[in-house]
């Protein structure tokens, strides 16, 4: 999803980061499998601003072909993640591709509760005094039957409501500004947000290269 939203500069700049994590990483290996190591610089380079509490949540794709026995890698990590009041929830899984939410539990509660967002989400069979994991559930159930991207996955991933609004109103045409999503309002504060994700993603990269812990880098929260 990150991909899909960003400008060409910072579109640039990823590519050449993941690029060269992927080329650094299978050459070590010699193959195509990545190990520890790159799964923690590809965590990184997708969910820095989720790890580090900026962002509610972060969708990660990933090939099981990649790595040598992927549930038991993710499943290693899972006591650290707890730890540091981040959950996984799998939204699409198959024998190849497996898509996982991370999220913060109470800033993704305090993100769907906001009125705006509870009337988008009503339009789409979400009960208002559902349960977050029920939302979940739903929101894994619409992706099911849809094979896509529904149009509030967004507000699962801290997208303001008014920006979802925007996007199915105007079927993601007439933005202001296209980031890390299509922004329709607030634009100096969210091009201000977007520098924050990316100078986050490139530090915590940066530390990983430099080789810190990767469970130091997560926030608790």
């Amino acid at each position: 999803m990150l991909w899909l939203y960003l400008t060409p500069i910072k579109k640039k700049y990823f590519s050449m980061l993941e690029n060269d994590y992927l080329l650094q990483y299978n050459k070590a290996k010699g193959g195509d499998m990545l190990g520890r190591e790159g799964f923690e610089h590809l965590l990184g380079f997708h969910a820095a601003p989720t790890f580090v509490g900026l962002k509610p949540g972060s969708m990660l794709s990933f090939h099981r072909s990649k790595f040598q026995d992927f549930d038991r890698l993710l499943a290693s990590y899972e006591k650290c993640f707890l730890c540091k009041g981040i959950s996984l929830f799998r939204l699409v899984e198959g024998a190849e591709f497996v898509l996982i939410l991370f999220y913060r539990e109470n800033d993704l509660k305090e993100a769907l509760e906001k009125p705006m967002t509870q009337k988008l989400l009503s339009r789409y069979g979400y009960r208002s005094e559902g349960a977050l994991h029920e939302k979940l559930e739903h929101l894994r159930y619409r992706m099911r039957k849809m094979n896509s991207f529904p149009h509030e996955v967004g507000l699962f991933l801290g997208y303001p409501p008014e920006d979802v609004a925007g996007f199915i109103e105007h079927r993601g045409q007439s933005f202001s500004y296209s980031g890390y999503w299509k922004v329709y309002t607030n634009e100096e504060a969210t091009r201000k947000l977007f520098d924050r994700y990316t100078r986050c993603t490139r530090e915590f990269c940066n530390k990983l290269e430099l080789g810190m812990n990767f469970s130091e880098l997560l926030t608790a929260g």
